[in-house]
């Protein structure tokens, strides 16, 4: 009887083991992701006041960020137009750091012209002159170059000819205008100007070059007076040296490389990379910045979906409860819980995203009317939205999402049923 006793008891032992085992609550999913999506909107919509004031603050928290970084993107952008206008980076601008030991000429245009990856060498003579305009005179800087030279310098034309059109044409630029009294460019065009020079021979001699030139093209390069016109006159009086060597290689990478290679005959280099270089830095750090101070409000708008998301489980204990009865699994808790904070933070973060475009062309449009009125021509984008920026928020939105949701759903996946019942 003991023995049939203790079997019996062995055996519903067992069969209690495999009923447990039976019913432990799995981990995946039993309800549908449709359905679950539809019950997180209803339970967003039903507390419609909490979300609209949690959503505004995760708006305003990207949106803040967004146009901040913005700002700093669109202002990089301006200054390195400003900066560069349309010169090419792969230019190279080379003087001499010692215009009588080291000797810019021919020779060392030639062997410059020779280096791999150079594609073009453009010289220039430039040298201190007057010029004579209805009986006054002026000091200029006079640059006897070449068209070629010209194209690489990205020269601001404002009025005529783009290029010398003859070996008496003249380029000359708006501050020279001024100080002749002439306020208008295009009345200033095919006005005759006599230009006087003093330059050193190759001999060291001392010789005076009259040129009579034509004003064929207006440009806009700064405060100081400055023409630019044929370098023969200069060619034909043997000039002992360039002022300046522009130089042009096949491609960006290639410029350290050239620039070496020149540094190796003594002379100096300058390129339109080094000025990037430092830009950049400058804008990566104001970026952070930026992104820091507008990231304020993105922690404050995380706080307070957190709070939306705990309020909110405390308040549905007995619902997921019941759910939990009816056969939900843990998995399907925790997504109900994801599903929420997912949508308030992509919805909010694409609403924020679209408000910050918005006010950046609206600012942008402002700014392009206003430099238009006071003659500047062209489209100021001082706020620009990145396709990168826009995948980096939404990006960003989605992982707050997640975080935000980790630990209230976990907690919603722990809750007893049988006590979660009781709270009804």
């Amino acid at each position: 009887m003991i023995e049939r006793a203790m079997k019996n008891w062995g055996t519903k032992r067992r069969h209690v083991r495999l009923h447990r085992k039976t019913y432990v609550p799995r981990l995946h999913s039993v309800i549908k992701l449709s359905i679950l999506t539809r019950i997180a909107v209803k339970n967003l919509l039903s507390k419609k006041l909490r979300t609209f004031l949690t959503m505004t603050g995760i708006i305003i928290g990207v949106g803040a960020v967004v146009f901040l970084v913005s700002l700093a993107i669109g202002l990089h952008g301006v200054v390195n137009q400003q900066v560069l206008g349309s010169k090419s980076v792969n230019t190279i601008d080379v003087t001499t750091p010692n215009a009588t030991n080291i000797l810019l000429n021919d020779a060392a245009v030639n062997k410059i012209d020779n280096f791999a990856h150079v594609t073009k060498v453009a010289p220039a003579y430039i040298v201190p002159g007057q010029i004579t305009y209805q009986n006054s005179q002026t000091a200029i800087v006079v640059y006897g170059t070449n068209n070629e030279y010209i194209t690489l310098s990205a020269l601001k034309f404002v009025a005529g000819s783009r290029q010398l059109t003859g070996a008496s044409s003249t380029i000359v630029n708006t501050s020279l205008l001024n100080l002749i009294g002439e306020s208008n460019p295009r009345t200033a065009l095919h006005k005759k100007l006599v230009v006087e020079t003093t330059v050193t021979t190759a001999s060291g001699s001392q010789k005076d070059i009259i040129s009579s030139l034509t004003v064929s093209g207006i440009i806009n390069t700064g405060s100081g007076a400055e023409i630019y016109m044929s370098s023969q006159p200069f060619t034909n009086n043997e000039v002992a040296q360039y002022g300046q060597v522009k130089v042009e290689t096949d491609a960006r990478v290639n410029v350290a490389t050239v620039r070496k290679q020149i540094a190796g005959l003594g002379l100096t280099t300058a390129s339109p990379l080094d000025t990037l270089d430092q830009i950049n830095t400058i804008f990566t750090i104001f970026t952070f910045v930026v992104a820091g101070f507008g990231g304020i409000g993105m922690v404050i708008a995380v706080l307070g979906m957190f709070n939306t998301l705990t309020i909110s489980l405390l308040e549905r204990t007995s619902e997921l409860g019941l759910m939990i009865t009816l056969g939900a699994r843990k998995a399907d808790i925790q997504r109900l819980l994801m599903f929420e904070s997912l949508l308030l933070s992509v919805s909010g973060g694409i609403l924020g995203l679209f408000f910050a475009w918005l006010v950046g062309l609206g600012i942008n449009f402002g700014l392009t009317r206003l430099a238009s009125g006071n003659g500047v021509s062209g489209t100021i984008n001082a706020f620009s939205v990145s396709p990168l920026l826009v995948l980096i928020t939404l990006a960003l939105t989605v992982l707050i999402g997640v975080a935000v949701a980790y630990y209230p759903s976990r907690r919603a996946a722990r809750i007893n049923p049988i006590d979660a019942l009781k709270h009804e």
